[in-house]
């Protein structure tokens, strides 16, 4: 093939990968088991070009070599204009709409009819970042974790913003999977690409001093979870000292004082956590005071909502005083979701079970586990969290395949669980758990 052909082939090419793939392929005259070798096979081979999977960078690389092809067409960076500016700009619009209006997944729709056929790799890269966020919004966490891992091979020449905003979102997502080793390498390379942003020149400063902010209260989530404490405290404390300087700096822009305030929220709030599992209850109870001071019209219903279901949790775990009652919390943030099934709303239920379980309302707690579990929309640690409610309940009322297979699903979860998640203090509860039901079991025999 020429060089001129080639070329041409390339500006030809279709939107999708698996059509680029097998478009190269049959120019070249190549057949599935010609072009497999060295670790990529035939059969994987046609689940790429079936849409069944996406590859890495490095497979892009590697085929693009053999197709003889440069990488970044081959990745869908330059070439496949389906969609001009004019409809692309309507199809924002509609996601904004549906946004607006609460219609999450109505927007995914759309964004999901965008995405294959956009030509500028910024425009492309937005759009699957923003269908990633909308399926996190919705629950379907492991759906995030995979779209953020197919669009990796297009990170080539873009901006470093788009690298460090990726691995946020895929460490939380990490994170919610139970995946926390992954969680908090994703978390750290966030840190290390939000602190390179300071060399580019067309990023203003206060937009870089908040990435780098928002990247240590990502990796703070993580490290809490693995119980790495000491780590959570210097994380945290180097992001509230960021914003206070940003506070204090000629930087600060009226424009991005909102999001300001949300990593304030969310630092206050991580450094609580840490500060509760070190068991300095009363110092986590002033830094979630300070979090809850927020206003839910200026960090947002989501975060708003999130930081009193964190304050009802910590009262729960490790006895965090708060001048908010926890009912009334849990009702708050009821009356601000009124109808909606999303992660705070199963989370809600795990929380009411919790709390009907400490008030010996045992049948409500069961119900209310009941909700959460089934809503589906539970991240690993809170379903093992509701699964351990449902085994001492079922206990207690005498439910015994109800016990028996919450305590199994609860062990299965153990099982799969990243050993960085799972800390000591948990594993000798569940074993308490289960020494419990068996006494419980026994003496009814």
């Amino acid at each position: 093939m020429s060089s001129v052909e080639r070329v041409s082939t390339e500006r030809e090419l279709p939107a999708s990968f698996g059509e680029r793939l097998r478009a190269l392929r049959t120019a070249r005259g190549l057949t599935q088991r010609d072009l497999a070798g060295e670790g990529l096979s035939s059969s994987y081979l046609s689940r790429l070009e079936s849409g069944q999977r996406m590859p890495t960078s490095k497979v892009v690389e590697q085929l693009a070599a053999r197709l003889g092809v440069s990488a970044d067409s081959f990745a869908g960076l330059n070439n496949g204009a389906r969609t001009g500016g004019g409809a692309f700009l309507a199809g924002a619009v509609r996601v904004f709409d549906h946004l607006l209006a609460g219609r999450t997944a109505a927007a995914l729709e759309v964004l999901d009819d965008l995405r294959p056929h956009l030509r500028d790799p910024d425009a492309r890269w937005l759009v699957e970042y923003a269908a990633a966020a909308c399926a996190s919004r919705l629950g379907r966490t492991n759906e995030v974790f995979q779209r953020l891992s197919d669009i990796e091979p297009m990170y080539r020449g873009l901006p470093g913003t788009a690298k460090a905003l990726g691995s946020m979102l895929q460490a939380t997502a990490a994170r919610e999977l139970g995946r926390n080793r992954e969680a908090i390498e994703l978390g750290q390379r966030a840190v290390a690409e939000a602190d390179a942003l300071e060399a580019e020149s067309d990023l203003a400063a206060e937009q870089v001093i908040l990435l780098r902010v928002r990247s240590r209260t990502t990796l703070a989530a993580g490290l809490t979870v693995a119980g790495r404490l000491e780590e959570v405290f210097e994380t945290s404390e180097e992001a509230i000292k960021m914003i206070k300087q940003y506070e204090r700096s000629d930087a600060q822009d009226s424009r991005t004082s909102h999001l300001t305030d949300e990593l304030s929220v969310v630092s206050h709030w991580t450094y609580a956590v840490a500060l509760a599992r070190h068991g300095e209850v009363e110092a986590a109870g002033r830094h979630l005071a300070e979090a809850l001071g927020a206003d839910k019209d200026v960090i947002g219903f989501e975060l708003w909502c999130r930081v009193r279901l964190a304050v009802v949790s910590l009262f729960l775990e490790a006895g965090v005083p708060s001048e908010n009652p926890p009912e009334v919390l849990l009702n708050e943030v009821a009356a601000v979701r009124h109808a909606a099934r999303g992660q705070l709303d199963a989370q809600i239920f795990t929380l009411r079970a919790e709390l009907a379980l400490r008030a010996g309302d045992i049948e409500a707690a069961l119900e209310h586990a009941q909700a959460a579990l089934e809503s589906g929309m539970l991240g690993s640690a809170d379903r093992i969290r509701t699964l351990m409610t449902v085994v001492k309940v079922s206990t207690d009322l005498g439910l015994e395949e109800r016990r028996l297979s919450a305590l199994d699903e609860l062990l299965a979860h153990l099982d799969t669980a990243d050993p960085e998640e799972v800390r000591p203090a948990l594993l000798k509860e569940v074993a308490a758990l289960s020494v419990r039901t068996l006494r419980n079991h026994h003496g009814r025999s």
